[in-house]
C-alpha cells in the first residue's frame, strides 16, 4: 500500500488581498508536512548503509616476489601486454590481416554497437536529472455532481512540468552511477572481443601456413614412395624380389596420398577460417608462406608481474564494473525505503470560453510539490534489497572465478613454453635418427642384405616425426599467441571515453564539482575490489555481522487426498547477528 500526499496552491491565490500571509501558511504547512513525513520514514526499518570494503580473495599466489618470466632474468621487464599489437606482431601480412579483421569482423561491430548503446542508456539515465517540459491541453464538458442541470465547458492550455524527483537520497546519482558502469563494462567487453579476434587471426594465419607445409611435405613423401613402388615393382616384374616388398611399398604409397589428401582439406578449411575471421575476402597475395618461421618481433617476452595481469586483462577490467554496477544497485534498492520528494508545476491559461482562452485575465498558474511515503509493501523493498545484495556477491564471486581463470590461463601458456623447446629439440635429434636409419635401410635393400620391410618402417618413422617438427613449430608460433592473449595484450591502451553527466539534479547544483572531478570520480570509483590473503579474508569476515535464513514449516497439504501430508507451506525468516556471536575458528 503507497501513501501519496500531495500538496498544490490553489491557482486563485494570486489576488492581492491577504496573499502574503497565505503563502507563508502554505508554505509552513507544507515544511509541516515535508518533516512529518520524514519523521515517519525515519521510524521505518531502513537498512544501515555498507560502508565495509568489498574483499575478493581468488585462489591465486599473493607473493610479490613470484613473478612469470619466461627467461629467468632479475629484472622483470614491462608486462608483454603493454606492447601494442602493431609492435607485437612483425609479420606485414599478418598485421594488415588483424586490421582488417578489427575493421569488419562482425563480433567486434556488435561489441561496438554494445558500447554505443550503453552510452545512450547513459545519456537516458542522466535525463532524469532535468525537468521534463511540455505543452498541454485539454477540453472537458460536465457538471459537479448529478443534480447539476447547468453542465459547463472547460479548456485549459499550457506548459507543464511533470513530475521532477529531487535526489535528497542518492536514488537518480545511483541510478547514473550504475548506467556509467555498465558503460564501462561494454567497453571492457569490446576490447575482449579485440584481444579474442587479433589472437584467432594470428593463428589462424600461423596454422594455414604449417598446413601448407604439411602438404608439401606429404607431396614429397608421395613422390618418394611412388618412386619406391615402381623400383619394387620393377624388380618383381625382374623375379629378383617376392610380391610382398611390391604389395608393402603400395601400401605406403597410399598412406602418403591419404596424408595429401588431408593435408589439401587442412589447408582448404584454414583458409575458411582465416576469411571468416577477417570478414572478407582475401588475396593470394595475403596468404602466408609454408612454415613462417617468426611472426612477432624478437624482443625478450616477458609476463610481468601479477599486478599487471590484472591492470591489462579486460575481462578482469569488465568483472570490476559489473561489480561496481552492482553496488550502485544497492544504493538504488537502499534509497525506495526513504520518501519520494518531486515537484509539478503549470503555467498557461484555463477558461470555461474558448473565445476568452487567451485572455490576460485567463491566466493561471499551479506548483507545488509530491510527496510519497510507501508504508506497507508486503516485504518488497526488504526482498530488493536483499535481491541487490545477492548480485552483488554474485558479482564478486564472478570477480573471484574470472581472476582465478586468467592466472589458470597464463600458467598454462608458461608450463607448455617451460618444456617447448626441449620437446622440439628432441624431434630434430629424433629426426636426424631416423634419416640415418633410412639411407641405412635403404643401402642394405638394394645391396640384397635386407627385405623392403626395413625400409618402410623407416620411412614411416620419419615422415612421422617430419609432422611432430612441424607440429612443434606451429605450436611455438602459438605459444607466443597465447601469451600474448592471455595476458592481455592487443586491448585499447588509451584512455577511455568515460562520459560525463549533462545535468545536474536541484538538490546537487551547488557541490561545485566540474565535470573534470566528476570523470575522475567515477574512474576511481569503477576501480575493482582489494585483493587480499585467505588469513585477511578471514578476519575481515569475523567483522561482518552474520544472516541467518531460516526457513520454518508451517502448514502440512496434502495434495492427492490420500490423508498424506505431500509438502509444507512454509515461511523464510531472515535475521541478523552481531559479528560476536559467530563462532571464532582457533
Amino acid at each position: 500500500m503507497t501513501t501519496s500526499v500531495t500538496l498544490i496552491p490553489d491557482s486563485k491565490s494570486r489576488s492581492v488581498s491577504g496573499s502574503v500571509m497565505r503563502t507563508r501558511k502554505k508554505w509552513s504547512r507544507l515544511f509541516g508536512l515535508s518533516a512529518l513525513t520524514v519523521a515517519i520514514s525515519a521510524c521505518q526499518s531502513v537498512p544501515l548503509a555498507d560502508t565495509s570494503p568489498t574483499v575478493a580473495r581468488p585462489n591465486i599466489p599473493l607473493n610479490p616476489g613470484e613473478n612469470y618470466e619466461l627467461y629467468g632474468n632479475n629484472q622483470v621487464p614491462s608486462s608483454l601486454a603493454a606492447v601494442r599489437w602493431q609492435s607485437f606482431y612483425s609479420d606485414p601480412k599478418l598485421k594488415a590481416l588483424i586490421q582488417m579483421g578489427l575493421d569488419n569482423n562482425k563480433d567486434v561491430k556488435q561489441a561496438v554497437l554494445a558500447i554505443q548503446k550503453a552510452q545512450a542508456q547513459y545519456r537516458i539515465t542522466d535525463s532524469n536529472d532535468a525537468p521534463n517540459l511540455g505543452l498541454n491541453g485539454d477540453y472537458s464538458y460536465g457538471a459537479s455532481n448529478a443534480r447539476d442541470r447547468n453542465p459547463s465547458d472547460s479548456f485549459n492550455v499550457g506548459l507543464g512540468m511533470a513530475a521532477y524527483e529531487l535526489d535528497f537520497w542518492g536514488k537518480v546519482a545511483s541510478l547514473k552511477d550504475q548506467a556509467l558502469q555498465n558503460y564501462l563494462s561494454t567497453t571492457a567487453a569490446r576490447d575482449t572481443a579485440q584481444v579474442s579476434l587479433i589472437a584467432n587471426i594470428a593463428k589462424s594465419y600461423v596454422n594455414l601456413s604449417y598446413q601448407q607445409k604439411q602438404l608439401e611435405l606429404a607431396i614429397s613423401t608421395l613422390q618418394t614412395r611412388e618412386e619406391s613402388l615402381r623400383i619394387t615393382q620393377a624388380r618383381l616384374a625382374a623375379g629378383i624380389d617376392s610380391k610382398a616388398p611390391s604389395l608393402q611399398a603400395a601400401a605406403s604409397a597410399e598412406t602418403a596420398r591419404i596424408a595429401a589428401l588431408n593435408a589439401q582439406s587442412g589447408v582448404l578449411r584454414a583458409k575458411n577460417a582465416l576469411k571468416f575471421l577477417v570478414g572478407t575476402q582475401i588475396s593470394e597475395d595475403m596468404m602466408p608462406d609454408p612454415a613462417i618461421p617468426s611472426i612477432t618481433s624478437s624482443q625478450v617476452l616477458s609476463a610481468g608481474l601479477p599486478s599487471d595481469l590484472l591492470r591489462y586483462r579486460p575481462d578482469v577490467l569488465q568483472a570490476e564494473y559489473n561489480l561496481k554496477a552492482a553496488g550502485a544497485n544497492i544504493d538504488v534498492a537502499r534509497a525506495a525505503y526513504y520518501p519520494s520528494i518531486s515537484l509539478t508545476g503549470n503555467l498557461g491559461y484555463s477558461s470555461s470560453d474558448l473565445s476568452d482562452l487567451f485572455k490576460s485575465s485567463a491566466g493561471s498558474w499551479s506548483f507545488g510539490p509530491s510527496i510519497r511515503l510507501p508504508l506497507f509493501d508486503a516485504g518488497q523493498r526488504d526482498a530488493n534489497y536483499e535481491v541487490a545484495q545477492i548480485e552483488r556477491d554474485q558479482a564478486v564471486a564472478d570477480y573471484e572465478s574470472t581472476v582465478e581463470a586468467a592466472f589458470k590461463e597464463v600458467n598454462d601458456v608458461l608450463a607448455d613454453r617451460a618444456t617447448l623447446d626441449a620437446r622440439t629439440q628432441a624431434e630434430y635429434r629424433l629426426q636426424e635418427n631416423y634419416q640415418g636409419l633410412f639411407d641405412i635401410s635403404e643401402a642394405r635393400f638394394k645391396a640384397q642384405v635386407d627385405d623392403y620391410l626395413a625400409v618402410l618402417d623407416a620411412q614411416r618413422s620419419l615422415f612421422s616425426t617430419q609432422q611432430s617438427i612441424l607440429n612443434l613449430e606451429q605450436e611455438r608460433l602459438n605459444n607466443q599467441i597465447e601469451l600474448y592473449q592471455v595476458l592481455g595484450g592487443g586491448a585499447n591502451l588509451g584512455a577511455v571515453a568515460v562520459p560525463t553527466p549533462k545535468y545536474q539534479n536541484l538538490v546537487n547544483v551547488l557541490d561545485n564539482k566540474t565535470n573534470k572531478q566528476k570523470a575522475v570520480n567515477a574512474v576511481e570509483a569503477s576501480k575493482g575490489p582489494r585483493i587480499v590473503t585467505a588469513q585477511e579474508a578471514y578476519l575481515l569476515e569475523q567483522q561482518k555481522p552474520v544472516k541467518v535464513v531460516e526457513q520454518k514449516q508451517a502448514t502440512p497439504v496434502d495434495i492427492n487426498n490420500d490423508n498424506n501430508t505431500d509438502a509444507y507451506i512454509s515461511v523464510v525468516e531472515t535475521t541478523t547477528e552481531p559479528a560476536d556471536s559467530k563462532v571464532v575458528q582457533p
